[in-house]
């Protein structure tokens, strides 16, 4: 079924997206609701998923004819044959899972060559162990250059000066508009709640009076009410939060490997002398929540680690 169900689907696939499956048939497979909202609404699927069990049966039925089942089960062969057999392909299993990647496949200039030379099946398990998406490959972009200029000249247009005027990045001395007021110094936390649309805030419309704690902290604070989420999950509002940044193709950085020691809003605390600590009331390798957060300076506070640390800030010391 695997492998007549991944036939057809390359082919749809590939009339979208001239291309073997990627991270973005790895989405598919996550959001089924809605990919097969749409599928249904496109394709014949009663059709197509009975003409596919046929096929299946089939198969099955031309293989037990032919006598390979039999011979398969009722073999006599001792098991320590069979395991000197399969030792092979146990190391090739293990070679290729560990040096052999998608990107090998790339041989030619000729993008539509590179994606023909790879397998769908292959490629679809690839994508879903990498979760990275090819940003220039997808998305329309410019010249570096060109972009640095355009950035740059928004920002001295508000009359920043930027520290290294002639190189590729933004580092910069921002004029402040309040230096002569005294600066505040508030507790801040920031909450994180999954799900939590605007609809269910009598703050923004709602009559469910299901949050009165956060609506009274709407009066109370800097109140947005034209803020919209960047993405599907919450690792996206995380990754807006604490970097700054819109959504980024394939899986969020907080999932993603190498994410450490990122110029996050912890380093902005840290500049002020605040603590920087990620309260979680689970497990925090949920999401790679822990390995993101700790790997950017904050202190790791979850279900595994909330003893040791009131141990250590909450109870008092002895006298």
């Amino acid at each position: 079924m695997i492998l007549y169900f991944s036939f057809f689907g390359e082919i749809t696939f590939w009339d979208e997206f001239q291309r073997r499956y990627n991270f973005i048939a790895v989405d598919y497979l996550i959001y089924t609701y809605e990919v097969i909202k749409n599928i249904n609404e496109s394709y014949p699927l009663p059709i197509l998923i009975s003409l596919m069990l046929i096929l299946v049966c089939t198969s099955i039925f031309i293989i037990y004819r032919m006598g390979y089942f039999r011979d398969s089960f009722e073999s006599k062969t001792s098991f320590k044959v069979k395991l000197i057999a399969a030792l092979p392909w146990v190391f090739i299993v293990t070679i290729s899972s560990l040096f052999v990647n998608n990107k090998q496949a790339d041989f030619s200039e000729n993008r539509f060559n590179n994606e023909l030379a790879k397998a769908g099946i292959y490629s679809f398990f690839a994508a879903f162990r990498n979760n990275e998406l090819a940003y220039k490959e997808f998305y329309k972009t410019v010249a570096e250059n060109e972009a640095f200029g355009t950035v740059k000249a928004e920002f001295s247009n508000k009359g920043d000066t930027f520290i290294n005027p002639s190189k590729n990045e933004i580092l910069r001395n921002i004029k402040n508009s309040d230096s002569l007021n005294f600066e505040q110094r508030p507790n801040i936390i920031f909450i994180c709640i999954e799900s939590l649309s605007g609809k269910y805030l009598n703050t923004l419309g709602s009559e469910l009076n299901i949050t009165p704690t956060l609506d009274s902290l709407a009066n109370q604070s800097i109140f947005f009410t034209n803020l919209f989420a960047t993405g599907t999950r919450t690792v996206r509002g995380m990754e807006a939060i604490t970097l700054s940044i819109p959504p980024t193709p394939g899986r969020s950085i907080v999932k993603r490997k190498n994410n450490a020691g990122l110029f996050t809003i912890g380093e902005v605390f840290k500049e002020k002398g605040y603590d920087r600590n990620f309260f979680y009331g689970g497990d925090g390798y949920f999401d790679n929540m822990n390995t993101y957060f700790g790997g950017n300076g904050f202190n790791i506070i979850d279900r595994g680690r909330v003893f040791y640390w009131t141990k250590a800030f909450l109870q008092p010391e002895p006298t």
